[in-house]
Formats: structure tokens, C-alpha cells, sequence
């Protein structure tokens, strides 16, 4: 009996040892193939100056601002999105597909963390630089540092490799669709003066290098007051002017209006107002943008199989320690 016992032991604790062998080894099988994703690139440059803390709109014109921008880029599983807020300056993150990053980059970064004033040339240029990573080199230093942080916005794997002849998909990878959603308050009145045109020459400088302008205002005609903003960016009084007048601010429908115009098409300018902001027209707008590989090739995805064996493995070992090797005695007391 107990020589069986050894043997059934020993066999156990083999086969337990074999099979989590096997799991380490990890066998798969061929499972379903991922298909190349299709999408287009898009910088969301969201205002975040003083006037879109203006609360026309039933709330913040900013938060208001910021839910229908997670609405739209959750609308937008295959595309990839650089996410930028502007005030004075504009701060930005490189093009990426993770949805997660680009919500959370919109939703951190308000008026305290950037100059104040509303810089909306300067997120254009840098919104242009991030899309077409090409022009760096020969568009002055108006490029520098754009999309650097993680080579944001740089060309995908063989989309620019001199070295080697374009095959379809390389073509399909640079033709895919490039866009700027703007998404503001107003322009500041765009005037006859250089400083209050480059708004518009910029616009036109992103048509001419193939990237779709969107407009979006932010507000309502009837406007409401700015407000001052404390340490951590909130609401903290009103805010004057020189002549100690209340500042009120009206959303600019006109010179955003100009600004899709000169995009190409005012069809292209939306409005966020008091009612729940829809995003439909947005991405039905989207959806007729050319839309090229963002993964260029086929991948078959494996199905792992190591659970079948791993679990199996350490029960039998468990088993094996239970297994006894000792033989019993009966009726001990009759030997005494």
C-alpha cells in the first residue's frame, strides 16, 4: 500500500509540475485577427481665458465647454486627439490615442495655470505645427517645441521614410484627414490691424497646408459679467475695467463666423449655447473628412491558454501533499 501511495504521489506531483511547465511556456492558438484602424488627426483647442468663466450659458461657459468636448472625442474611438487649452499662450499635449489623457488634460488646466488674455492665433499656429510635424524646420521657430513631448504629432511608422518607395497604405497614412476644433468665446473682434487679422491669416495658412478648420462659440449674444478668479482659479467677484465699469462679455458670433469662412465653409461654425450642447453636427461633419490608416497593418490576436493549464497544476500539487505515505495502524491499544 504504501509503495502504491509513492507511486500515485510521485505521479501527481509530476504531472503537477508538467502542466505548470506548460502554463510558463504559455501556448496560444490562433485567435481573431484586429483589424487596421482607420481615423483622422484633431487638435481640440479649448479656450480657458478669464470670459469663459462666464456662466451665460446656465453654467461655466468652460464646463459647459468641457462636457460636450468628452461627449466628442468618446464619439471618436479611432481617431487621434491632441488636446489644448489657450488663454494668453496655449498649453498642449501631443497626439495620442488614448481618450482618457486627452479628457483629463481639458478638464486640468484652467486661467490660473496660462497668461491672461485670449491668445486665439498663437493655438492655431501651434494647432498647425502639431498636425503637420513636416513643416517644423521650415516654418521659422513658430514650430519650436510643438508636439515634442513624445514626438506628439509626428509621423506614424513608414509614413515619411525617403528610404523606401510609398506602398498604398504609407499613401493612405498621409491622406488621412488633419483638423482644427476651436472652441471659444470670440476672437476679439477681428480688425483691420495686423495683430487682430492673424486669427484669420492662420486659418488660411492651415487650409493651404490641408488642415480642416471647425469653429465652435461658446455663449450667448446676451453675454454676462467676467469674473475675477482667486488662487485656484475660481470665480472670485467681478471684474472692472479701468474705468471702474463691470466687463461684460458677449459671445463674438460674427468674427467666428469669419474665422469658418475662412476655413472654407461657415457651414463649419457651431454653437454651444444655453440649451444642452449637441455634438451631432460636429461629428456628422467629421464623418465626411478622409479617414486613413492610424494602424497600417493586420494583426492576429492570440488566445492565451496557460489558465488551462496553471490551476490544473497546483491542484495536483495540493492533492500530492495531502497524499500520505504512512501506514496506519488499527487498534493501537491491543499492542500495549
Amino acid at each position: 500500500i504504501r509503495l502504491t501511495r509513492r507511486r500515485v504521489k510521485r505521479i501527481v506531483f509530476a504531472a503537477g509540475v508538467a502542466l505548470i511547465v506548460l502554463a510558463a511556456a504559455r501556448p496560444q492558438l490562433p485567435g481573431q485577427v484586429k483589424r487596421g484602424t482607420e481615423g483622422l488627426d484633431m487638435v481640440i483647442a479649448l479656450d480657458v481665458s478669464k470670459s469663459m468663466l462666464v456662466d451665460d450659458v446656465g453654467e461655466l461657459r468652460v464646463e459647459k465647454a468641457r462636457r460636450a468636448a468628452s461627449k466628442l472625442i468618446d464619439a471618436l474611438p479611432g481617431d487621434r486627439i491632441a488636446p489644448m487649452v489657450f488663454a494668453g499662450a496655449a498649453a498642449h499635449f501631443p497626439l495620442t490615442d488614448d481618450k482618457a489623457v486627452s479628457k483629463q488634460f481639458l478638464h486640468d488646466l484652467g486661467p490660473v495655470d496660462l497668461p491672461p488674455g485670449s491668445d486665439v492665433a498663437e493655438a492655431l499656429e501651434i494647432a498647425s505645427c502639431l498636425l503637420r510635424p513636416d513643416i517644423k524646420d521650415t516654418w521659422n521657430d513658430e514650430c519650436a517645441g510643438a508636439g515634442g513631448r513624445g514626438h506628439g504629432g509626428d509621423p506614424l511608422p513608414g509614413e515619411d521614410d525617403e528610404d523606401v518607395v510609398a506602398t498604398e497604405d504609407e499613401v493612405e497614412l498621409e491622406e488621412r484627414a488633419k483638423v482644427i476644433l476651436l472652441i471659444t468665446d470670440g476672437a476679439d473682434g477681428l480688425g483691420e490691424d495686423d495683430q487682430a487679422m492673424r486669427p484669420l491669416e492662420e486659418v488660411r495658412r492651415a487650409v493651404k497646408l490641408g488642415v480642416t478648420v471647425m469653429v465652435v462659440g461658446v455663449g450667448t449674444s446676451a453675454g454676462g459679467h467676467v469674473p475675477e478668479i482667486d488662487y485656484q482659479g475660481r470665480p472670485s467677484g467681478k471684474k472692472y475695467d479701468r474705468g471702474g465699469n463691470e466687463v461684460i462679455s458677449k459671445l463674438d458670433a460674427q468674427s467666428l463666423r469669419l474665422l469658418a469662412q475662412a476655413g472654407g465653409s461657415e457651414a463649419r461654425y457651431f454653437e454651444w449655447g444655453a440649451s444642452e450642447p449637441d455634438i451631432t453636427d460636429i461629428t456628422a461633419a467629421l464623418a465626411t473628412l478622409k479617414r486613413g490608416a492610424l494602424q497600417k497593418k493586420d494583426e492576429r490576436v492570440m488566445e492565451e491558454l496557460y489558465h488551462f493549464f496553471l490551476f490544473p497544476g497546483f491542484m495536483l500539487l495540493v492533492i500530492e501533499a495531502c497524499i500520505g505515505t504512512r501506514r496506519r495502524v488499527r487498534y493501537p491499544e491491543r499492542r500495549r
